[in-house]
């Protein structure tokens, strides 16, 4: 019984000493400057808005709050860093459905499980795609796109630049009945140039980002494929509009590696929350063609979870096969 009694006493003092071990280090956090990591190129609706809120996170949490683009693999390379980076506040990762859902599905033998892996903080917004053809393309509309894709199989070409456009390409390609070649390129940006100089002959890719671009006259979007206009773009018709019954819509949001302290966790939640209602943050997030949301880490880890099980059968529906 004694022998029972001193170990309990001693279990019970370690696990206090644990306790106020882990709480000095959220209190004593942050203390140096905290990473970002945006697993895309720079440049592009994601990368700006992430960014944006980068700036205001530094100024509430008093360090500043680092870029870190990492790219390559369709958002993979990233998102395995932040995966395997000190789970102490130090490192996050803006994520999506596609880098945190979608690819695990979409690539063979995936190294990360994004349910496991990562702990959800907060939704940045979600955001529409857009069918693009270059300005001095034949095609105007998405009718025109199907008659020409079927007249003339595997000859056109479509690019991507991240897995969000290439699931966009995958599923026109399965829901029109149509071959599109698809080809890859390290960022969207570079993508929408390409395009916009004639070299490739289709782009799905984030409204946001394609809007100077359509503006200036240099691109031509067919349609967006969200159920409603985007106010972005309001003379764009919808898919289901332009004749074709296909949706595709992503959200992105911040996650950290999953073993950081719960008390860092609802710090950053709660104050990237409190960011994104700020109507100064909101009207530079829509600019990048994201609809904000403010969204803490229990909501956004539903929503997460229930995308990871949409994507799946998404997929499958469109008959990708993991690459």
């Amino acid at each position: 019984m004694k022998r029972f009694i001193l170990t309990l006493v001693f279990c019970t003092m370690t696990f206090a000493v644990l306790a106020a071990t882990t709480l000095a280090h959220a209190q004593a956090w942050p203390s140096k400057p905290i990473h970002l990591i945006v697993p895309l190129a720079p440049g592009g609706g994601t990368d700006i808005a992430a960014r944006v809120v980068a700036i205001y996170l530094g100024e509430a949490l008093g360090q500043p709050v680092l870029i870190d683009n990492r790219v390559g693999a369709g958002g993979v390379i990233g998102v395995e860093l932040a995966a395997k980076s000190a789970p102490d506040g130090y490192s996050f990762v803006i994520g999506s459905s596609t880098t945190m859902a979608a690819n695990n599905f979409l690539y063979k033998n995936p190294t990360v499980d994004p349910l496991k892996d990562f702990v959800p903080l907060a939704m940045l917004g979600t955001i529409d795609f857009a069918l693009m053809v270059s300005a001095t393309s034949s095609i105007s509309s998405v009718k025109d796109l199907i008659v020409a894709a079927k007249a003339r199989p595997g000859k056109l070409n479509y690019g991507f630049g991240s897995s969000a456009a290439l699931l966009c390409g995958e599923i026109f390609n399965n829901t029109a009945g149509v071959n599109i070649v698809k080809v890859p390129y390290k960022g969207s940006p570079q993508s929408l140039i390409d395009l916009a100089g004639g070299s490739i002959d289709l782009v799905c890719d984030p409204l946001g980002t394609s809007v100077p671009l359509i503006k200036s006259g240099k691109l031509r979007a067919l349609a967006v494929t969200s159920n409603r206009r985007n106010n972005l773009a309001v003379d764009v018709l919808t898919m289901a509009e332009a004749g074709l019954p296909m949706e595709h819509e992503t959200w992105a949001g911040f996650f950290a590696p999953v073993k950081t302290p719960h008390e860092i966790v609802q710090r950053l939640s709660n104050e990237i929350v409190k960011i994104m209602s700020r109507p100064e943050v909101q009207a530079k997030i829509i600019e990048t063609g994201f609809i904000p949301r403010q969204m803490g880490s229990q909501e956004f880890g539903k929503t997460h979870r229930a995308d990871y099980a949409r994507m799946e059968k998404l997929i499958k529906q469109a008959g990708i096969s993991p690459e």
